[in-house]
């Protein structure tokens, strides 16, 4: 986004037309970036954790078709918005992830089930991880609940 402004000091017959760009801080690394765009230091981090920490086998099913199709599906059928913010805030955010609600590592057969698949923002999703350390089972039970009303509400006569 850039904004037009006046720098002082310009001829009057530049003032107004100066446009200038609006930037934001990275929240992991503090780096001003224009506004919209995502940090080198996310990419780098979502680069390492694949290389590092998450599984073969799970590193190549976030890597297949499968999962290409499946996230899709789980998007649409969340109409592209973060469901546990719309539940719970009634807000409406863009959703660029979706989570597994029952972990791959807990039930790899799960992995393509869309009633186990949850449209979030990424901070929404780092949120839950975090809520998952705390109580799993009672989150888990939490956002079945919350999946099943809303893609309720979504069917016709719903939202």
């Amino acid at each position: 986004m850039v904004l037009s402004g006046s720098i002082p000091g310009l001829p009057a017959e530049q003032k107004g037309k100066v446009k200038m760009p609006i930037y934001k801080r990275c929240s992991r690394c503090g780096k001003r970036i224009p506004s919209g765009s995502i940090c080198p230091c996310v990419k780098q981090r979502h680069k390492e954790y694949d290389r590092y920490s998450r599984d073969q086998k799970s590193r190549n099913f976030y890597n297949s078709k499968e999962w290409e199709l499946g996230r899709a599906a789980a998007l649409d059928a969340d109409g592209g918005i973060d469901v546990y913010l719309f539940m719970t805030e009634g807000t409406i955010v863009i959703a660029d992830t979706v989570h597994h609600i029952i972990p791959l590592k807990d039930d790899w057969n799960k992995r393509i089930d869309i009633d186990n698949m949850m449209s979030l923002s990424s901070d929404t999703h780092s949120m839950i991880e975090q809520m998952y350390r705390k109580n799993k089972a009672q989150m888990i039970r939490k956002l079945q609940g919350m999946i099943k009303e809303y893609r309720g509400r979504r069917e016709p006569g719903g939202i």
